[in-house]
């Protein structure tokens, strides 16, 4: 069995279901809609402005792909659209998957669509009257499509490094231990620009502490854009596995405990392509998932964020395939992980 064990929903919002919704709710946004022409876009055409064109080194160049996505979160009803839609698309694509749930960007979004401004709207009522409604949307597409496809399929939470806003990242937490049963884990992501690119803010390290009793599965984005010292210190947590993490290849010290302590390594070969083309260059890894197994570090796949990535899972064992990765222990460890995600 073949799970992608690390996907985000805000990046599995495909042209063909953007345009799906965007007729439904009559969203008449640049994005999807071309004024002169009278009629909206046609997949190929909001594609252009979906999918990365070729590898950068500017992670801005990947997240304006996100935004144009977002412009269709107008409301809950077509949030839950397109989270149906994604679901299905991940369905007909792996054997079972593990999404990734933004929850404080994907409320923020909407309120922003709405009203221009969400700090105006204060924590609680940003967590019960918007967060709260969000999450019981995506909850309830994917037990639609699980249902209808038989297909196994994890939410996991993810909380962002930006951390804009300490009190309503509390209020959220809050509401969110009321629905620790829907969700498999935590996760900390988030594109930060500065010396520290990946960094853990004390604040939200709190938030974490106060949700880990009910979602005690943590992962971590680090070791993407940063160094080995991301790693080092996110395996001070405790977590059981880290997104991406490449860059431990700098370092036989990191791999070695990484291997010792058992923690899984989430590997997204095109999105290290595309994103990171620099600094693979520099690792001198064509393919670093080979390179991890070979020290002995347990790793699983992950398409990341598939759409601005263009890429499918099956897209992604078949690179792994051409890149020499040992697909018998990548099944193996996807296995394990798997197993480790139903306790």
């Amino acid at each position: 069995m073949w799970f992608d064990l690390h996907r985000h929903l805000e990046g599995s919002h495909s042209p063909r279901a953007l345009l799906t919704v965007a007729r439904a709710f009559d969203l008449r946004h640049p994005t999807f809609f071309d004024a002169a022409r009278g009629d909206f876009r046609t997949e190929a055409e909001l594609a252009t402005s979906l999918v990365m064109a070729a590898p950068s080194d500017d992670a801005n160049v990947f997240y304006a792909c996100i935004v144009k996505a977002r412009a269709a979160y107008v409301s809950i009803a077509a949030i839950r659209a397109l989270c149906v839609l994604a679901f299905e698309e991940a369905a007909q694509d792996t054997d079972g998957f593990e999404m990734r749930l933004s929850l404080f960007s994907m409320t923020r979004t909407l309120l922003e669509n709405q009203r221009g401004s969400w700090r105006d709207v204060p924590p609680v009522r940003f967590a019960e009257d918007f967060a709260r409604p969000i999450l019981t949307a995506v909850s309830s597409a994917r037990d639609e499509v699980q249902a209808a496809t038989g297909k196994p399929m994890l939410l996991r939470l993810g909380l962002s490094r930006t951390f804009e806003s300490a009190a309503h990242y509390d209020a959220l937490a809050d509401m969110v231990k009321e629905h620790a049963a829907a969700l498999v884990g935590l996760d900390v992501l988030g594109i930060v620009t500065g010396a520290d690119t990946e960094p853990l803010p004390e604040g939200l390290l709190r938030v974490l502490e106060r949700l880990r009793p009910a979602l005690p599965d943590l992962t971590i984005h680090a070791g993407e854009f940063a160094g080995h010292a991301s790693v080092d210190r996110t395996l001070a947590l405790g977590v059981r596995g880290i997104g991406h993490g490449i860059h431990s290849l700098q370092s036989p010290a990191t791999l070695e405990r990484l291997a010792r302590e058992g923690v899984t390594l989430e590997v997204c070969p095109s999105s290290n392509h595309l994103l990171l083309p620099s600094a693979l260059a520099r690792l001198g890894h064509a393919m670093p998932l080979a390179s991890l197994q070979r020290a002995h570090v347990h790793c699983v796949l992950g398409s990341d964020d598939p759409t601005p990535m263009g890429t499918t899972f099956q897209r992604e064992l078949q690179v792994a395939r051409e890149g020499g990765v040992d697909m018998a222990r990548l099944q193996a460890d996807v296995a394990r992980r798997w197993a480790q995600l139903q306790r």
